[in-house]
């Protein structure tokens, strides 16, 4: 019998779950893995109709933080056919939010919600404080009548919300600035605690970023960045790097030719992607 065991794991390059999924039997199974957090069901990046064999594993790195999820294995097709089979519900605990390229989970800088020692990045005050929700409207005047009719159209998620940051220490000013200007789309994710005004997983089309050096008080420079998103849809393309270490495919395939096994027909690209195959 299929079974799904879920994990929160707060190692690099940012917090994830893993997703264990187990009972598949032996043969060809085509599986989806599907994620519930604040009342929205929502399909995990880049686990939609997955060709499984048995058991395999799937890493979350857009789970909300701070708030209970839950994960369901959609089992499309497969030996021990079509089911559905939901795990208990896992939060992933974090003190600080995280900011990343979708795409690339080793960009994700952390983000805290005040200036403290060590150099964080922080968000302004004004962060995350004011969301427009704007829907396209048309006014048409009618002939004979003082009241025009409307039209309107869909109300989008929020948009303009600003995200400003300030920085305190270069190290850390770099490495948001190299972020920033690497990509025009983030996934921002912030703990419950601070807001639920925005979705638990946030993903931002930004716009135009800027950056103003800012003299200190109490000395030494701060680094304003000034930016503001639209919430948008996910990226359908799945995570393009690897996030796989050698001790994982260790862990995994305890010999060379159980490795060679499980990546029979698939390219170097492949390997990169899932180093375990499947």
């Amino acid at each position: 019998m299929t079974a799904v065991s879920v994990e929160a794991l707060l190692s690099d390059p940012c917090p994830h779950v893993g997703v264990t999924i187990t009972g598949l039997g032996i043969g060809a199974s085509v599986v989806s893995v599907w994620r519930t957090a604040d009342g929205e069901r929502s399909p995990v990046r880049g686990a939609r109709r997955l060709p499984m064999s048995d058991a395999s594993y799937v890493v979350d790195f857009d789970a909300p933080l701070g708030r209970p999820v839950s994960y369901e294995v959609e089992v499309v097709s497969g030996p021990s056919g079509p089911s559905r089979v939901t795990s208990s519900s896992v939060t992933v605990d974090s003190v600080t939010g995280w900011l990343m390229d979708p795409l690339i989970p080793q960009t994700a800088v952390q983000v805290s919600r005040r200036m403290v020692p060590g150099g964080e990045i922080v968000f302004s005050a004004s962060a995350m404080a004011k969301l427009d929700y704007v829907a396209d409207s048309q006014v048409f005047k009618i002939l004979g009548s003082d009241k025009p009719m409307a039209l309107f159209g869909q109300r989008m998620a929020a948009a303009g919300v600003d995200f400003s940051l300030i920085t305190n220490a270069a190290e850390q000013n770099t490495r948001l600035a190299a972020l920033l200007k690497s990509t025009a789309q983030l996934l921002v994710r912030v703990p419950a605690s601070w807001t639920t005004a925005i979705p638990g997983t946030c993903f931002t089309a930004i716009g135009s970023v800027s950056e103003a050096p800012v003299e200190a008080a109490a000395g030494g420079v701060l680094s304003a960045w000034s930016l503001t998103g639209d919430t948008v849809a996910a990226p359908t393309i799945k995570v393009l790097t690897a996030t796989f270490t050698y001790g994982d495919v260790a862990l995994l395939t305890s010999t060379y030719q159980q490795k060679q096994d499980r990546m029979a027909g698939k390219t170097y690209l492949d390997d990169l992607k899932n180093p375990i195959g499947g």
